[in-house]
């Protein structure tokens, strides 16, 4: 016999023109476990390989991933499980504990907060750190402003938490860089809470690396690579604006602000993309394409004033983690500047700079 549909469920909604509550019903999705559970495995194994290679380049005190005869790790991780894949379980097990945690923070509020979502899908991906990250995506309306800032504000907060203990742990590992930087992989930009940790490992005596140099002179642990990655992750879902974190947050304090601080938002990455790094121009046009994809809540109620103080927290966290240049590289200035020359050389080859 089929199986019986699962009970359809109202929801009350905020139609915004009306200036009235309708209600609309929705379906539960069906549960795709297996979904789940394979693009977990896919993306444990992809970040085992990097952090395998990161921390052989790092016992070795080489410089990640320069090594042309080691290039690719997936399949030199994988030719001896043993002992070359194993050496990447502290990254792997970090990554994905801080992704977790911050994915988690949504789902757990959702579902005490009566709202659908999904479990995490994790993104494996042939990257730098061997994942995109992960998502989860909400299937029904949200309630009110209250919901919509806790349920976006969850998400970093369980993130944060778990990446700070990794970070203190990972620089007290660390070593001091006695080697240039090469090939393979990129220099890292420190945001400011890295800095915090280092003077704090200092100001408790302690005597390790990172509390001794700047981090620019620091050779960082692979699961400091993956506390930078999680720093980096909350930044970018604290961009105030669009379907972000950030931007459900600000939206949540005050939605008639929130076009607004987006627009502001994008213009601050238009300038970190002409002056510290062309990444900034692809969330740019993020932010734009999802200026205005917002979910619509009824303005009243407003927010707590516990709410508010945790917005502060929030901002907080971004300019802790946040850095105008997360890695090395060109900048849109760069970009323009080659694509002249290119011109030039193409149209006067005689006189070729």
């Amino acid at each position: 016999m089929p199986e019986n549909p699962p009970p359809q469920l109202e929801y009350q909604i905020y139609d915004p023109e009306r200036r009235e509550i309708r209600v609309m019903v929705v379906q539960p999705p069906k549960r795709r476990y297996w979904l789940h559970a394979l693009l977990f495995v896919a993306t444990l194994l992809s970040t085992l390989c990097i952090g395998a290679r990161l921390q052989f380049d790092f016992n070795r005190n080489a410089w990640p991933f320069a090594d042309d005869d080691h290039a690719l790790p997936w399949s030199w991780a994988l030719a001896d499980w043993n002992h070359r894949l194993v050496l990447g379980v502290p990254f792997a097990l970090c990554l994905l504990a801080i992704l977790t945690a911050h994915e988690f923070g949504h789902y757990i509020l959702c579902r005490r907060r009566g709202v659908l979502a999904t479990l995490p899908f994790f993104i494996p991906f042939p990257s730098l750190f061997g994942t995109l990250g992960a998502v989860i995506r909400i299937r029904s309306p949200i309630h009110n402003r209250k919901d919509l800032f806790d349920i976006g504000i969850a998400g970093p907060i369980a993130g944060f938490l778990v990446a700070v203990p990794i970070l203190f742990v990972a620089l007290m590992v660390s070593k001091p860089l006695t080697i240039a930087p090469g090939e393979g992989w990129p220099v890292l930009g420190f945001p400011i809470i890295f800095r915090v940790a280092g003077w704090l490992l200092g100001a408790l005596g302690s005597h390790v690396a990172a509390a001794q140099m700047s981090a620019a002179h620091l050779y960082l642990a692979p699961i400091g690579v993956a506390a930078w990655v999680g720093m980096l992750a909350t930044a970018l879902n604290l961009l105030p604006g669009g379907q972000l974190d950030g931007g459900h947050i600000v939206f949540a304090l005050n939605p008639r602000a929130h076009i607004w601080i987006s627009r502001l938002c994008i213009l601050v990455l238009l300038f970190f993309s002409w002056f510290f790094s062309i990444s900034w121009l692809l969330w740019a046009i993020v932010l734009r394409v999802t200026i205005r994809a917002y979910p619509i809540v009824p303005p009243n109620p407003g927010l707590p004033l516990r709410s508010r103080v945790l917005s502060v927290a929030a901002a907080l966290m971004l300019l802790l983690t946040l850095t105008p240049a997360p890695i090395e590289g060109p900048t849109v200035q760069d970009a323009i500047n080659k694509g002249r020359e290119m011109v030039h050389n193409y149209l006067h080859p005689s006189k070729q700079r």
